[in-house]
C-alpha cells in the first residue's frame, strides 16, 4: 500500500510534468525549446497554472456561497476535478508520443552496455567530466542527506501557517478558509487565499495518504532539492557549452549554497532550510529557470504559441506565493529590458506581456478576494448577494 501511495505522489513530479510540457511545447522548432529541461519545467508549472485556476475558482465559489454557515467539499472537487484533467493530459500524452514511449521502453534494457561502451571508448578523454561529475555528486549528496535527515526537525516560523494551513484543508474539507491559530471558520488573510501552494500540498497528502508534516519536513526537502539543481542545470547549459565547465559552476553553485548565510531572508535558507514552503520554490527553482526561459524564448521568433506557453508558466509560478507579486514584475521587466539592449529596440512586447499574465492574474484575484471578504465581514457591501437570491445556496445549502 505504502509503494502505490508513493508511487501516487512521485507522479506529479516526473511523468505529469513530462507529459504535460510535451503537449505543451511539441511544436517548438527552436532546439531550445525541446531540451528536456525545458518540456519538465514548462509541464510541471503549467500543471500548477491549471491547478490555480481550478483552485481560485472554487474558492471563490466557496466564498461566495458562505453565510451563516461554513461552506464545504470545495476541496474534494478541486481534488478530483484538477485528478480528471491531468489523467486526460496524460493519456493524449499517451497517445500523442506512443511510439516514442515505446522506442525508448526497449533501449532501457541496453543501458548498462551503452555506459560500458561510453566508458571503454577512452576513458582518459573523459577523466576531467567523470571527475567534475563526482565532485558535484558528492556535494549534492551530502545536500540530499540533510535535507532527509535533518529537515524533519527544521520547524520555521512560516510553519504554523503553511503546514496547519494544509491540514485545514483535507481536515475541514475547505480551500483557504480556516483560521489556523483558532480553527475558526470561515476566516483567512488575503494573501493566503490567493495563493495556490499550500492547497497543492493539501492535495498531495490526499492522493498519496501520507501526512502533511511527513511530505513538508522528510519527502519534499529531497524531490525539491533535486528540481532546484535541474533548474541551475539549465542556467549552466545556458552560460556555458563544455560539460566539463557545466559540472565546475554546478560544483562552485552547491558549494557556496552550504557556506551561504542562512537567515529567513538568504537564498541558502530557502534552499537548505525550508524548500517546501512556496516562497522558497519561488526564489530557489521557479524565478532561475524562468530568467533563463525567456533569455531562450527572446532569441528566437516571436510566435504567439510561445506567448501562451510563457503565460502558463507564468500562471504557475505567481500561484506560489504573494511574494510574485514583486519579484515576478521586476525579474520580467530586467529580462526585457536586456534583451530590447540587446536588439537595439523596442522588441517582444507580447512575450513581456505574457511573462505578466500570471502577476495580473494573482493581482486581479487578490483584489477581488479582499472585497469578497471585506463584504462577509460586513465592512463594506460590494457585492450583491444574500441567501434569498442565491440559487445555489437554495438548491444545495451549504455543501459543494
Amino acid at each position: 500500500m505504502t509503494l502505490f501511495r508513493a508511487i501516487a505522489f512521485l507522479l506529479h513530479f516526473t511523468i505529469i510534468p513530462v507529459a504535460i510540457g510535451r503537449l505543451i511545447t511539441y511544436t517548438k522548432k527552436n532546439p531550445a525549446g525541446k531540451k528536456p529541461v525545458v518540456t519538465y519545467f514548462v509541464g510541471w508549472f503549467s500543471s500548477l497554472g491549471i491547478f490555480y485556476v481550478l483552485c481560485s475558482v472554487l474558492e471563490w465559489h466557496q466564498y461566495w456561497n458562505t453565510f451563516d454557515k461554513p461552506f464545504t467539499g470545495s476541496f474534494s472537487a478541486l481534488c478530483i476535478s484538477y485528478s480528471f484533467i491531468t489523467m486526460c493530459m496524460c493519456l493524449g500524452w499517451v497517445k500523442k508520443d506512443f511510439a516514442q514511449i515505446k522506442l525508448a521502453l526497449s533501449k532501457l534494457k541496453n543501458v548498462p552496455s551503452w555506459i560500458g561502451q561510453k566508458l571503454n571508448r577512452g576513458i582518459k578523454d573523459k577523466i576531467y567530466k567523470i571527475l567534475y561529475t563526482a565532485v558535484f555528486a558528492v556535494i549534492l549528496g551530502v545536500q540530499l542527506y540533510f535535507a532527509y535527515g535533518y529537515q524533519v526537525g527544521e520547524w520555521s516560523y512560516d510553519d504554523y501557517d503553511y503546514v496547519v494551513n494544509s491540514q485545514d484543508t483535507i481536515t475541514t474539507d475547505t480551500i483557504a478558509y480556516v483560521n489556523y491559530i483558532t480553527g475558526e471558520m470561515p476566516f483567512t488573510a488575503d494573501k493566503r487565499a490567493v495563493v495556490a501552494w499550500p492547497t497543492y500540498i493539501a492535495y498531495l497528502a490526499k492522493i498519496s495518504g501520507f501526512e502533511v508534516a511527513t511530505i513538508c519536513h522528510t519527502i519534499m526537502p529531497v524531490i525539491l532539492l533535486l528540481v532546484a539543481y535541474f533548474a541551475l542545470y539549465y542556467m549552466a547549459m545556458f552560460l556555458f557549452e563544455e560539460f566539463e565547465n557545466r559540472m565546475i559552476f554546478m560544483s562552485l553553485l552547491a558549494f557556496t549554497f552550504m557556506f551561504g548565510f542562512y537567515s529567513h531572508s538568504s537564498l541558502t535558507f530557502r534552499l537548505l532550510g525550508t524548500l517546501w514552503q512556496g516562497k522558497a520554490v519561488l526564489g530557489a527553482i521557479a524565478l532561475p529557470f524562468f530568467m533563463i526561459y525567456l533569455f531562450d524564448e527572446y532569441k528566437s521568433d516571436i510566435k504567439n504559441t510561445n506567448a501562451v506557453q510563457i503565460a502558463l508558466v507564468s500562471l504557475g509560478i505567481s500561484s506560489l506565493s504573494s511574494m510574485g507579486l514583486i519579484l515576478l514584475p521586476c525579474l520580467d521587466m530586467s529580462v526585457w529590458f536586456v534583451m530590447c539592449i540587446y536588439h537595439r529596440r523596442i522588441y517582444g512586447l507580447r512575450y513581456l506581456v505574457a511573462s505578466l499574465f500570471g502577476v495580473i492574474y494573482l493581482y486581479v484575484f487578490y483584489i477581488l478576494m479582499s472585497m469578497l471578504i471585506q463584504d462577509m465581514a460586513g465592512v463594506t457591501r460590494i457585492f450583491h448577494r444574500g441567501k434569498d437570491i442565491n440559487w445555489w445556496y437554495r438548491w444545495f445549502g451549504t455543501n459543494f
